[in-house]
């Protein structure tokens, strides 16, 4: 069985992407309390998604630790470009206004359907989780922190052949971006004009800052995608 809920979605990222994980290292990594974690957790075992191991070789009582279960299916997750790619050609030439209400209809829905993400914490886990809503392969996505706030990178835009039809679609990921995390978002890397990648920043909320939104990408584009994962 697949869940495709948020928060169990981003605890089964993360233990397959350290071959598993103990309460310890979930609560570290998601800020979630225990008897919350234990909940999730005791749904992934009930539908064969993780199992339980005992950590043993060390003092005292031995770890359990959550691993991926060999016979779980990789997660399908929900592809934003294919919703929008059937439902954008679908109108077809009824003009970019309809094509653009139908986009913006479309991403209230995907993030009516995740609203549980808002529920997160913490805003890197939030965007994490995200990404895994919105993309084919989430590791595709680079995200790093900007002092305080969160730049998300896509060198492989699953949206680029769908903007070159619908260039409106980048405000409506923008849109998408900031109704599923909860925070301000600026394009500052666009592929569609020639950039290296599509980037984003996700601005946190500190006293004083005033929230705008999906903000108008800025006109020095690409400044961001050049220095990379250590840059």
């Amino acid at each position: 069985m697949i869940d495709r809920h948020p928060t169990r979605s981003h605890l089964l990222r993360l233990i397959r992407g350290r071959g598993g994980a103990t309460l310890r290292d979930l609560q570290q990594a998601t800020g979630l309390s225990r008897s919350a974690l234990r909940q999730h957790l005791t749904i992934l075992e009930r539908d064969g998604a993780v199992r339980e191991r005992l950590l043993r070789g060390r003092a005292g009582r031995p770890p359990i630790v959550y691993e991926p279960s060999p016979a779980a299916p990789q997660q399908a997750l929900e592809s934003y470009a294919a919703i929008l790619g059937a439902v954008l050609r679908t109108v077809g030439g009824r003009g970019a206004r309809q094509a653009r209400r139908i986009a913006e209809a479309a991403a209230a829905e995907i993030a009516r359907r995740h609203g549980d993400i808002l529920a997160l914490p913490s805003l890197e886990a939030r965007i994490t989780a995200a990404l895994g809503a919105l993309l084919e392969d989430a590791r595709t996505a680079e995200v790093r922190s900007v002092g305080g706030d969160y730049e998300v990178v896509l060198r492989d835009c699953p949206l680029l052949a769908l903007a070159g039809e619908f260039p409106q679609i980048c405000g409506i990921t923008r849109e998408l971006l900031h109704r599923l995390v909860g925070a301000a978002v600026e394009q500052r890397g666009w592929m569609l004009r020639g950039d290296p990648c599509c980037s984003f920043l996700l601005k946190a909320q500190r006293p004083g800052r005033r929230s705008r939104g999906a903000a108008r990408p800025r006109e020095d584009v690409g400044s961001d995608c050049g220095r990379g994962a250590h840059g």
